[in-house]
């Protein structure tokens, strides 16, 4: 019998500090935004390619660059979703690449990096107009996420 009382007092002992907690506040932090930007959640306004969703860039590939090390260069810190960076590069610059594959990428090509607004086109599949090695406009030239 004293065995089972001090398994019941110890039962009480352990759910007691839950009974309290629950009845703490929640405390939620808030911080401001830097400058009252009104950039989307994530991204930073600091980064050129977020700051004018219209600014594109041109970059020359040298030998032994991969398109990491360029997207790292352009848009690192932007809180873009670096592979949807990623596809739209590839979508625009075709011939740069072996068979459209990101991960073979001829030196000394010029690539296009395209806007946050032709970025935003190629996903929602709006108007574009392709670089010099595009087709233009057909749903092949579109990016597609299909499912969750």
């Amino acid at each position: 019998m004293k065995t089972l009382l001090k398994g019941l007092v110890g039962l009480t002992l352990v759910m007691m500090p839950l009974s309290v907690a629950a009845q703490q506040p929640i405390v939620v932090l808030e911080y401001p935004t830097h400058g009252g930007t009104a950039a989307a959640p994530g991204l930073n306004p600091d980064n050129i390619f977020v700051s004018d969703p219209n600014h594109t860039a041109s970059h020359r590939v040298m030998p032994d660059e991969t398109l990491s090390h360029i997207i790292t260069e352009h848009y690192a810190g932007s809180g873009l979703d670096l592979s949807v960076v990623q596809m739209a590069i590839v979508k625009k610059n075709r011939a740069a690449f072996v068979r459209g594959n990101p991960n073979f990428l001829y030196a000394d090509k010029v690539l296009h990096l395209p806007s946050l607004n032709e970025m935003k086109d190629l996903v929602l599949g709006g108007k574009t107009q392709d670089g010099p090695s595009g087709t233009g406009g057909s749903n092949r030239d579109q990016i597609f996420f299909i499912g969750g």
